[in-house]
């Protein structure tokens, strides 16, 4: 009888002949049946070498550079006979020779150099060769002899940033620094953030800095293989253990005397913030490895605050800032276990907690009453089985479970009140918030060389449950605009108590929710020739509790290392590529549906509420008279995707690096977006007259729908290097162009016409230039430098007019460029422009995102020194193959232990960096930043900051 695990692999052998087959089906051009066979490729004089190049717990190692030559030649014959290749995304590697002894050299970084010899007897042999590289725990060098030559296959694209070792070392050791720097590299924009996945995982959270072994940001864009467009995911693989025990324990950490003030607020109460992080690894017997890594973290920071008012002190900004502790707990496991030499399982466990005290007050002009505390715990347990079946064949079989708890508490159950461009004040709307998440996430993957064709199929299937308890806005929330052409400002109406809308929650405040979504893929990465590589893949997704259950996905891919001979380097490698990429409905949206109907739970919303109706008393607001606003999904919804079409062009230096430029055009269909669809008709609403205007549905209920209207596009032009210049200097550069334009800030945006979402259609409020770059320099007496800059364009912000103009209760109206006709109060006279808060007919709306922000320049510098001491253990033999000589001795090994100090400086030039303005036109401070931009790093109380490290290494 079939267990499981057979039983699904089934299921995709016969998912993936089924999708094979339509690719064929769909014509010749498509499935290229005139292709030559693989025993028609190669020279009938050569054999075929071939191998998986792996880490000790058996996970492959891409991108090894791997160097063959023969055994005990000359210099002149070995330089004639000398070949390069690189092992794939899987870790294979494959190289016709001649028949002959070999000398193997596979050099990794963050590995110790791997040598042996591999034989093959006779023309058309096949030899396997495979390689366990040992994680390095030594100062070794081996140089390995480069023919230029240019990989064609997917996995090797030279337009992804891989760190490893030395490049990480390039990025701040500050955990949260860390986090956000790699994340604004692999770009994205708050409607379309970058995806993370952890050691081939989706839906996790970022490992600390610490127990990373190497990232990979835009690795094989065009795969099947991934939900996600490779330009903008970030995978991360976390570190095995070693074959000897190894340790390491490091305090890092910072004090406000060592800091500069934050130009925006006064004096602040001290703050600080300590960091200690260890791990052990080593083995476990012969066949096991483990690696652990613990983190606290306790972040004493404060929140700065700047109000254009308070409700105790109307007619006076205030400034100044409140503790906002964070404490971290993160501890992992990881477990390596080598069951057969064919056989890997991975076993990794961690455990996160977060607690915040005082959180919440990031967003401008939110008072400290506001504040939640909270505390968040993440369990993550992932488990992988990695099977080699005989030469050819790779099957990975993984499974992950996360388990997320949150607790969070408001200091304050008053009324939320909102003045427009002022302050927002009272308690939190979030209130008292209950989450149990569980997510479940099962993968197969099955991969197969054969001749000049890489198979890989494979499928994924994600389960979440979310139970959840939220009394958001059952304490009321009060909102203040200006009214009658702008004469009474929203700061008025606040003191003379006319809100414009009174908004509460009532009834059940839990729901629970299950979705899940399948997908399956199958490509075939086909090397036509030495210099051209295809790739055709076609994958198909599906997901409950939605509407669209059906969404195919195909993807094709090229390479054609231009000019490239057996003598000669490639000119450069073009790799063109498309492919269809469908995003997944949040589990969060389908909740927000099942919670808000109208039934479970009730939201009212009340326009110009009677006298009496205050924040002192709600029982005075008129809810029972007011149908509830319900949320619910468009029966048509759709799934969003991308259409994604690009060309790389790549080019070699040597052993010196690579260079790439890149273009992509994204054009997104059927683009989330929430809408009131039962909004007053245009031109019907007078804002004077507490609910007039035509309404479809008749009543003046509203009505949120989740909605599939809404469209974008983008144009993407970048380039990146990564060059190693010497055994001293390592540089990594990367600058962008990112240009989009969309109607749409997600699926719970509102447009501000909702009958015309495409009035909205405009740039996009994120930086359209970036610059990033880095280096890791080694001086004499073991000195390092680590230098990081980064450039940002200024960013769009929306301007709007703080009042809801048309009915829809949502306050994001834009004014209209001033005209004559335009009332004399309600023109506003900008650095901007002219513009008319209460637009008249005929006169046209500003552009959505019209404003141009601040842009940002940031520096970081660290600069370290090391101490190496004790006595060194006596030399070996580098490893090699079972049967293999060593082709060369070890160097001599470094003292066992290292003691070392280093001082990183963020933003090292204190220049100011101006958070995004207030956009709110009525607003006092209209156009003005109050805070500084915290984009790399969350300490928003200072400008400058300076960090000490010590770590102890054995």
């Amino acid at each position: 009888m079939l267990n499981f695990r057979q039983a699904f692999q089934a299921l995709l052998f016969f998912s993936a002949a089924t999708l094979l087959s339509g690719i064929a089906i769909a014509g010749p051009s498509i499935c290229f049946a005139q292709a030559p066979s693989a025993t028609s490729q190669l020279h009938p004089t050569e054999g075929t070498l071939s191998g998986i190049v792996a880490d000790p717990s058996g996970a492959v190692i891409p991108n090894a550079t791997i160097h063959i030559e023969l055994h005990n030649s000359s210099t002149t014959n070995r330089n004639s006979t000398a070949k390069n290749t690189t092992s794939d995304a899987t870790g294979h590697y494959a190289i016709t020779l001649p028949p002959g002894t070999y000398d193997v050299i596979i050099v990794s970084p963050g590995f110790d150099p791997f040598l042996g010899t591999a034989r093959i007897p006779t023309a058309g042999a096949k030899a396997h060769f495979d390689a366990a590289l040992i994680i390095a725990t030594q100062a070794e060098v081996v140089n390995v002899p480069i023919d230029n030559a240019s990989s064609t296959s997917a996995g090797d694209n030279r337009s992804a940033m891989v760190f490893k070792s030395t490049e990480l070392e390039t990025f701040s050791d500050d955990d949260a620094t860390f986090q956000q720097q790699l994340l604004a590299i692999a770009g994205g924009d708050p409607s379309q953030p970058p995806n993370i996945y952890v050691d081939g995982f989706s839906g996790g959270q970022m490992p600390p800095k610490a127990s990373i072994r190497e990232v990979r940001i835009n690795q094989n864009p065009f795969s099947a293989q991934y939900q996600d467009l490779g330009f903008g995911r970030v995978e991360i693989f976390t570190k095995p253990g070693s074959d000897k025990l190894h340790g390491r324990l490091q305090v890092f950490g910072n004090d406000n005397a060592l800091n500069s003030l934050n130009p925006y607020t006064g004096a602040q109460p001290p703050y600080y913030s300590l960091n200690v992080q260890e791990n052990l690894n080593g083995p476990i017997g012969k066949k096991t490895s483990f690696f652990f890594n613990g983190v606290y973290n306790d972040q004493q920071f404060n929140s700065v605050i700047n109000t254009a008012a308070t409700p105790d002190s109307p007619n006076a900004p205030f400034s100044g800032s409140v503790s906002s502790p964070t404490l971290t707990n993160d501890y992992s496991f990881r477990l390596d276990r080598q069951v057969t030499p064919t056989n890997t399982l991975t076993a990794r466990y961690e455990f996160n907690r977060v607690d915040l005290t005082n959180a919440g007050l990031l967003v401008a002009q939110t008072l400290a009453s506001q504040a939640y505390n909270s505390s968040t715990t993440n369990q993550t347990l992932q488990l992988s089985d990695t099977q080699t079946i005989g030469t050819k064949m790779v099957s990975e079989t993984r499974f992950q479970y996360i388990r997320t708890r949150l607790d969070q508490n408001p200091l304050s159950t008053a009324p939320t009140v909102i003045v427009q461009g002022y302050f927002n004040g009272g308690g939190s709307s979030a209130q008292t918030l209950h989450d149990n998440q569980d997510h479940y996430e099962f993968q197969e993957y099955f991969s197969l060389q054969h001749g000049a064709h890489f198979f890989r199929i494979g499928g994924r299937y994600r389960s979440t449950r979310d139970a959840n308890l939220s009394t958001s806005n059952y304490n009321g929330q009060f909102t203040y605009s200006s009214s009658d052409n702008n004469t009474i400002s929203a700061l008025s109406n606040f003191e003379s108590g006319n809100p414009s809308q009174f908004s509460i929650t009532a009834g059940q405040p839990s729901a629970v929710v299950v979705t899940g979504d399948l997908s399956l893929y199958a490509e075939d990465e086909w090397k036509v020739t030495k210099n051209v590589t295809l790739n055709f893949g076609l994958r198909a997704e599906s997901q409950s509790a939605i509407p669209d259950h059906f969404d195919p996905a195909p993807r094709i891919g090229a390479a054609w290392a231009i000019g490239q001979t057996a003598k000669r380097p490639a000119i450069v490698v073009l790799r063109p590529g498309f492919g269809l990429f469908y995003d997944r409905f949040a589990s969060t949206n389908i909740l927000t549906s099942i919670r808000q109907n109208g039934v479970s739970q009730q939201s009212y919303f009340v326009s110009n509420p009677p006298p009496g109706c205050a924040p002192a008393d709600i029982t005075q607001c008129p809810t029972t008279a007011t149908q509830p606003t319900i949320y619910r999904i468009d029966p048509n919804l759709r799934s969003e995707y991308q259409i994604v079409a690009g060309i790389t062009a790549e080019h070699t230096f040597g052993k010196y690096g690579t260079a790439t430029v890149n273009f992509l055009h994204q054009q997104g269909d059927h683009q989330w977006i929430s809408r009131n669809i039962n909004a007053p008709l245009p031109g019907t609403y007078n804002p004077a007259v507490a609910n007039s205007g035509v309404y479809p549905f008749g009543s003046t209920q509203a009505i949120y729908q989740f909605s599939s209207n809404a469209s974008s596009s983008v144009n993407i032009l970048f380039t990146n290097a990564q060059l190693n210049l010497s055994k001293s200097l390592n540089l990594w550069f990367f600058m962008g162009n990112r240009y989009k334009n969309s109607d749409t800030g997600g699926a719970t945006s509102f447009p501000s016409d909702q009958y015309n979402v495409a009035a909205d259609y405009g740039r996009n409020a994120s930086q359209h230039y970036r610059l990033f770059t880095g280096a890791n320099i080694k001086l004499p007496y073991r000195f390092t430098l680590a230098p990081f800059f980064s450039y940002m364009s200024k960013t769009p912000f929306n301007i709007t007019t703080g009042t809801d103009l048309n009915g829809d209760t949502q306050y994001n109206d834009r004014p209209s460029f001033a005209t004559s006709s335009s009332p004399t109060a309600s023109i506003y006279k900008t650095a901007y422009g002219t513009f008319n808060a209460n637009p008249q007919p005929g006169e046209t709306i500003i552009p959505i995102n019209y404003g141009n922000g601040p842009g940002l320049v940031y520096a970081a510098f660290r600069v370290g020194k090391d101490f190496k001491f004790g006595t060194p253990s006596p030399a070996s033999a580098a490893p090699a193959a079972a049967g293999a000589k060593p082709a060369t001795p070890a160097p001599k090994p470094d003292p066992p232990y290292t003691l070392s100090f280093s001082a990183e400086a963020d933003n090292i030039f204190n220049h100011v960096n101006p958070a995004p303005p207030i956009g709110v036109l009525s607003s006092p401070d209209f156009g003005k930043s109050v805070t500084v931009n915290g984009i790399f790093g969350d300490n928003t109380a200072a400008n400058r900051i300076v960090s000490l490290r010590a770590s102890f290494n054995f």
